[in-house]
């Protein structure tokens, strides 16, 4: 083999395993690019769960010293409904006692239902502060559910007369007794009622349906059903998600928990509250009570 020859031959073999030696770097590069890539990407995954994680601390610390002050404002607002009750009882016994001396005098009896109205409004507002601050304790037994509802609407006579509010019942569909617990589910339905009330202009319309569906809410036995229809001024689309939450409220008065407990005794029951609203039109509430306990 001459010179020439082999020296052609050398170099078709060092080119050779140059484009060998090339090929292997360049796939061990695209090897490289790719783990480089999937490294990022796990990266940014990372920082993200952590930037997550952090905020989700901070929002942890900041609910924890949230409840700590919900916490000592509650227990401050229990002294101080424990210690406003009392003298709230006396003036409703000697209110009672002046209503029976001053029966024949008109003027001074609608002074007395006035002064009525406005006892009852605290006691109202104090039953909503303890029931707000304790965790509700519920004691079930069997009850007759139309005449609680029927109670319920007594407590708040003085208001729907005052507005001329045009009030009608629809409870004939409860005919068999239902298991809950009366004073919760009492106070539940009168908060319902006067939050109705509030809405409602002057000679405006409630109307309370009730009938027995089998609406599986979570459960296979039949529901009982109770809504709550007012014409009033309706609750603005952006509010609907947060009226159950405590001291939300688009009154100029009020403390905002109303509802709040409302949705805390029909839990309590392990029921479920809806509601649809169109401003302008009204309101509807509807709760879901199972007839018996789990």
């Amino acid at each position: 083999m001459t010179i020439k020859k082999k020296k052609e031959t050398l170099l078709e073999e060092a080119i050779r395993q140059f484009n060998t030696a090339s090929t292997g770097l360049e796939k061990s590069y695209r090897l490289l690019e790719g783990q480089v890539r999937q490294l990022k990407e796990e990266l940014e995954v990372k920082n993200q769960a952590l930037k997550e994680s952090v905020l989700e601390q901070e929002r942890l610390r900041e609910q924890a010293e949230r409840n700590d002050r919900l916490a000592a404002v509650g227990a401050m607002a229990a002294r101080m409904a424990h210690e406003l009750r009392n003298p709230l009882g006396s003036i409703e016994l000697f209110v009672s006692l002046l209503s029976k001396g001053m029966a024949d005098d008109s003027d001074k009896a609608i002074w007395i239902e006035h002064i009525k109205t406005g006892i009852d409004a605290m006691d109202y507002a104090i039953s909503n502060l303890l029931l707000f601050t304790g965790k509700p304790k519920t004691n079930f037994k069997k009850i007759d559910l139309k005449k609680v509802i029927e109670e319920s609407s007594r407590f708040a006579i003085h208001l729907l007369q005052q507005k001329e509010i045009e009030y009608v019942q629809f409870l004939d569909a409860l005919t068999e007794p239902v298991t809950c617990d009366e004073d919760l589910l009492r106070q539940a339905f009168l908060n319902l009622i006067l939050n109705a009330v509030d809405a409602l202009p002057k000679k405006g319309k409630l109307r309370i349906e009730a009938s027995k569906a089998a609406i599986d809410i979570n459960r296979s036995q039949p529901e009982i059903v109770v809504k709550f229809f007012d014409n009033g001024c309706g609750i603005p689309k952006e509010s609907l998600s947060k009226i159950f939450d405590p001291f939300y409220t688009t009154k100029n008065k009020g403390s905002g928990l109303g509802l709040a407990i409302v949705q805390n005794a029909i839990v309590a029951h392990h029921g479920v509250i809806e509601v649809t609203s169109t401003v302008g039109e009204g309101t509807c509430f509807t709760v879901y009570l199972p007839k018996e306990q789990p």
